[in-house]
């Protein structure tokens, strides 16, 4: 058995011996945020891996059975961790895409500053390259969630006539997804990174996607069957 699946069900061996929380109880707001912080920290500074229940429960002052009420492993708890990391709230609306990237980077560093989010999600992200339901718990907990706002700033863009109508959609939220994350990395998770997006980038994007320029003549359109893949593959 490998090392990820012996500490899953070491998880679900936990979590059967943790009672059912009671009809009615309260959660409590603070313990939950003093667990999923203690869960961030431990992440940061001893990886997945290493990073326990036991552990949590200690450094976060409760006992492991308050944990296995609220997540029913540890893979789900640190994905509940990182998840914080997703956009909060509609997306802005500005009157621009690059308005509203510059007010999407502006919130998300405002909200992330100190929060240590930028620099645990890339190595969870890194780690659960040999996990397969942590890897797909982050990709539904940060990087769908994201792609999802990404896609609609764009296709709001193409709707106002800013952007071509034959721009494809699905590339091009790629290409302003990637940014993010390349910076983040390269970085080691510093939220002033991604500050330069909207300024340094949109301007070398923009001449060849904005509703002035000429399409190319091989240019591909919307409704191609790879952007409809891609289409179902991000909802």
């Amino acid at each position: 058995m490998s090392q990820a699946g012996s500490e899953r069900q070491d998880d679900r061996a936990g979590a059967e011996e943790a009672p059912a929380r009671g009809r009615g109880r309260p959660r409590s707001e603070d313990a939950d945020q003093a667990i999923l912080a203690a869960t961030l920290k431990m992440v940061a500074e001893h990886g997945v891996t290493a990073t326990t229940i036991e552990g949590i429960a200690a450094a976060a002052g409760v006992g492991k059975t308050t944990i296995y009420r609220r997540w029913q492993s540890k893979n789900d708890l640190i994905v509940a961790g990182v998840s914080m990391m997703a956009p909060r709230g509609d997306p802005p609306d500005t009157g621009s895409l690059p308005g509203d990237l510059r007010a999407l980077v502006n919130l998300q560093r405002e909200r992330l500053a100190g929060t240590g989010l930028l620099t645990v999600a890339p190595r969870v992200l890194a780690e659960s390259m040999n996990d397969p339901e942590l890897h797909e718990g982050f990709l539904n907990g940060v990087i769908r969630p994201l792609r999802r706002l990404i896609h609609v700033l764009v296709e709001r863009a193409v709707e106002r006539g800013e952007l071509r109508a034959d721009v494809e959609v699905e590339e091009l939220v790629d290409l302003l997804h990637a940014l993010p994350i390349y910076l983040i990395l390269t970085s080691r998770g510093d939220p002033d990174s991604i500050a330069a997006i909207p300024d340094a980038y949109m301007p070398l994007l923009l001449p060849g996607i904005s509703s002035s320029s000429e399409a190319p003549r091989s240019a591909r359109r919307r409704s191609s069957k790879s952007s409809r893949a891609k289409r179902a593959r991000s909802a």
